[in-house]
């Protein structure tokens, strides 16, 4: 890239987009424990009197709008978030291929199954992964993104290392790209996936490649055309990532959260365990969309025991987090709330959802 503004953090790999299984993450058994404990260990809540601790952003910064783009047609994902206003540069990040995240309703799942889902759940899916609502979201598809390309005369970019695309041999250095070349740019597989898509995807912001018609969902496309506009010089960075028992990625933690807050000034979400009770499909994903716009993430998302809970739980894992938990209560519209006895590191507040919730 021109002024070299994306970041490498983290590398890539390919997938078969057609009935790939999912890639789990490895929970480990001290957590399942933990979960366990909390599960048993609660007592019916008394009236609590601690203040909510919900963080707030530090200073006077205004967090950013948040805009989730997903690119459908390659063989791995092609994703990311934009943030604007709030009164600093628009920014972007990349999540690179392969990566696990937690997904409210499917729990932990590569980026790659992600990016094929509906829009609405990408939304959430990413939402989560900030920590932090993005009210708006768009899919596109490659041959969308790539005619778009054509129609603005190409792409210029700055390859760090020859590509072979077919016949041809493009690069080192500065090359225009037909919107073609560029979707077979995108489809290589390799460690540096990730990468090429932030180089492709920080041009196509600055050259404002992308109208309504190109877009196949989206909240608003007017909006979101609007929100690129504002991003076109916006820095494009790679989420960091780690290495997984040597199969997977996960977002290196604390260095996302960090790079999250350091760039859209957002605040630090609580933390909530969400349990499907009800054996209703679709909970988890509900749960969060009511509860990711309120300053909650879900950081583990599973079936419990059974799926034969009658009533919703909502259990404060500390006297900190009743407020919250009632708060929680009110957001979901039903459940009972109680107090663990049991501290946790995992979460601040555990959901059992039951067969009294209603989406």
């Amino acid at each position: 890239m021109n002024d070299g503004r994306a970041r490498t953090t983290g590398g890539a790999g390919d997938r078969g987009r057609r009935g790939r299984p999912r890639r789990e993450l490895i929970v480990g058994a001290a957590a399942l424990l933990v979960v366990v404990a909390l599960v048993i260990a609660v007592v019916t809540r008394d009236g609590a009197d601690e203040p909510s601790v919900t963080a707030t952003p530090s200073g006077d910064a205004e967090p950013s709008d948040l805009l989730v783009l997903a690119v459908t047609g390659a063989p791995h994902a092609l994703l990311a978030v934009i943030g604007t206003g709030g009164g600093r540069p628009a920014a972007a990040i990349v999540l690179p291929p392969r990566t696990t995240i937690v997904v409210p309703g499917q729990g932990e799942t590569a980026v790659d199954d992600v990016a094929d889902l509906p829009g609405p759940s990408v939304q959430v899916a990413v939402s989560n992964t900030l920590g932090a609502w993005a009210a708006h979201y768009a899919v596109t598809d490659l041959a969308s993104l790539t005619a778009a390309i054509d129609r603005s005369g190409g792409l210029a970019l700055d390859l760090p290392e020859a590509v072979t695309l077919g016949d041809v041999v493009l690069g080192p250095g500065e090359v225009t790209l037909s919107g073609d070349q560029v979707g077979a740019l995108l489809r290589v597989p390799g460690d540096d996936a990730g990468v090429r898509w932030a180089q492709v995807f920080e041009t196509v912001l600055r050259r404002g490649v992308l109208a309504p018609e190109d877009l196949d969902e989206t909240t608003d496309a007017e909006g979101v055309i609007a929100a690129l506009a504002e991003a076109a010089d916006a820095s494009v960075e790679l989420a960091p990532v780690a290495p997984v028992a040597a199969t997977a990625l996960v977002l290196a933690q604390p260095e996302f959260d960090e790079l999250v807050r350091q760039l859209y000034a957002l605040p630090e979400p609580l933390r909530v365990l969400v349990q499907n009770g009800s054996g209703e499909p679709g909970v988890g994903e509900e749960v969060a969309r009511r509860l990711l716009p309120n300053g909650f993430r879900v950081v583990l998302s599973q079936n419990a025991e059974s799926f034969d809970h009658e009533e919703t739980q909502i259990i404060a894992t500390d006297e900190r987090f009743s407020d919250d938990a009632q708060r929680v209560r009110e957001l979901l519209g039903t459940g009972t709330v109680a107090l663990s006895q049991v501290p946790s590191g995992l979460a601040d507040i555990t959901i059992v959802v039951g067969k009294d919730f209603t989406a």
